[in-house]
């Protein structure tokens, strides 16, 4: 059970090596070794349930997985190529709410299936909130 956590643990750092540009911009490095991370998260995770013994019930953290990589990889790619605060912010934003589908692949890949259905339903109330609310 450590490898989920240390898969959280990993998101988290490379977020917040990126939120730490958030106001003043300027940094293409940070976002690029997120964009690094967050897509070996993503792609060990799905892996990992292709890997799976279970038939189709271990195809399902590939949604979650590549829900992950979208919500992180592209601001993440946007803040690279033009690290301006608005765009650096959006990545941070952007990590933060990639925590649901990490957190949903996750629990799917480890076997509680409806656990990760159920936390990938949380991803679109998320989203709206963060138009009204800044997650940063």
């Amino acid at each position: 059970m450590a490898a989920p956590a240390a898969a959280l643990a990993a998101h988290t750092y490379a977020v917040t090596a990126v939120s730490r540009h958030e106001a003043r911009g300027g940094s293409t490095l940070a976002p690029l070794g997120a964009l690094a991370a967050t897509s070996a998260l993503g792609a060990v995770t799905a892996l990992g349930a292709l890997r799976a013994p279970g038939g189709r019930a271990a195809l399902v953290p590939l949604l979650p997985a590549a829900l992950y990589l979208g919500t992180t990889a592209v601001p993440l790619f946007h803040a690279a190529l033009h690290p301006s605060p608005p765009l650096t912010r959006r990545a941070v934003g952007g990590g933060i709410r990639a925590m649901i589908p990490l957190q949903a692949a996750l629990a799917a890949r480890a076997g509680a299936a409806g656990t990760g259905i159920g936390l990938l339903g949380l991803a679109p109330l998320a989203r709206s909130l963060a138009r009204k609310v800044s997650a940063t």
